[in-house]
């Protein structure tokens, strides 16, 4: 959708802000110092992490493990992935995640280091679980300055480490069905081997089978891990996967994604330069959102610019588009004057409302002018 040049630059400074933002928290300085510590007396200076981690995170429900084996392909990795959820296993821990909790961030990364370092992991690992809050992502950035740093005192010992983000994404709505048809799944798979006496038993998790918890889940995975991986994704490269569709829409996402970044392979530096403008396929699927959020605000706002916008939509646009209804398509182009009585932020509105009527809407500005290209589905008339 376009971006008008204000919006766009308040959209870039946003960015700024948040880059300048994006220090290390004191809680995660202390954390790495500590679990470094710890292992260093344990494994002393032998600290030999892969050489390429792909942190995998992703909505419940979103597929991670479905998917996992199809990314480790893409990738050329051999080791099995460190499920991070499987390295959580005492009875206290599980106890925190039956009621949708999250474990606390040192026994999470102690716990993740401690195993990284295994020999059969040193070409490249995917990572299932990690980040999923803010002081995991800035223990993330620790850990790539201290890999850069072994690797530029012994660069034939400690290859440039490589850190990728990829996020499979799916709704709110279809997370919590998709956990709740994996509870109903399990409990059928549960009851047939203990009828039959064969098979293999897997895991009932509490919040596949309450909405409540499951609804939980996706908000935390929100507000939290969300937040924490796009925050990485400013750094290190970034694959943002739609997950919503079938699981060959799914594979087919990842192949495009990865095939990006594959194909080029680009430097640090060039990667740094680019990444943060959002790959289409991420704009695209929190567009709806967003609009909807805009129109919220700009009813609450400013209810009578609002209305000045509806009617004048009503008055002016519409008799057009139904006089070409047939062709598709249409140029309304409304004075300097009448724009302005409508308000400053009225070019916005006018795009999203037309958006959310089902219409295809963009604007052009030239010579002090601005009008707006309409279009929707047509009539093909046979003869």
């Amino acid at each position: 959708m376009f971006m008008p040049v204000s919006a766009a630059s308040t959209s870039l400074k946003r960015f700024q802000s948040d880059i300048a933002d994006s220090k290390i928290s004191s809680k995660a300085e202390v954390l790495f110092n500590e679990v470094m510590s710890e292992l260093k007396a344990k494994r002393g200076d032998d600290l030999k992490f892969p050489r390429e981690i792909m942190w995998l995170g992703g909505a419940p429900g979103a597929g991670k493990g479905t998917n996992t084996g199809f990314i480790m392909r893409e990738r050329g990795y051999t080791a099995e992935p460190i499920v991070v959820s499987s390295l959580l296993q005492t009875p206290e821990m599980k106890a925190i995640k039956a009621r949708g909790d999250l474990i606390g961030d040192k026994e999470v990364i102690a716990l993740l280091l401690d195993e990284m370092l295994k020999p059969v992991y040193q070409t490249g690992v995917v990572v299932d679980g990690v980040p999923r809050t803010k002081v995991q992502a800035d223990f993330i950035m620790k850990l790539n300055e201290l890999m850069l740093s072994l690797h530029r005192t012994q660069p034939k010992v400690f290859p440039r480490p490589i850190f990728r983000m990829c996020v499979l994404y799916v709704e709110g709505d279809e997370a919590v069905r998709r956990q709740l048809f994996r509870g109903k799944q399990a409990a059928e798979n549960n009851a047939k081997v203990l009828a039959e006496g064969k098979g293999t038993m897997q895991e009932e998790r509490a919040t596949d089978f309450d909405p409540v918890l499951a609804r939980k889940r996706y908000t935390m995975f929100e507000e939290e891990t969300y937040n924490a991986l796009q925050e990485l994704g400013k750094h290190f490269i970034y694959n943002f996967v739609n997950a919503q569709g079938s699981y060959a829409d799914v594979e087919n996402n990842i192949i495009k994604e990865m095939e990006y970044q594959s194909s080029t392979e680009l430097q640090p530096e060039t990667h740094d330069a680019i990444h943060s403008l959002p790959r289409s396929d991420e704009v695209v699927t929190h567009a709806r959102q967003r609009l909807v959020e805009r129109l919220n605000h700009a009813l609450m706002d400013n209810p009578a610019q609002f209305a000045n916008v509806v009617q004048t939509l009503e008055a002016e646009a519409y008799p057009l588009i139904e006089r070409n209804a047939i062709a598709g398509k249409c140029v309304w182009a409304p004075s300097g004057t009448q724009l302005m009585s409508m308000g400053p932020e009225s070019v916005q509105i006018i795009l999203d409302v037309l958006s959310d009527r089902g219409f295809r809407a963009n604007v052009q500005e030239a010579g002090g002018t601005v009008s707006f290209g309409i279009e929707w589905a047509g009539i093909q008339i046979r003869r």
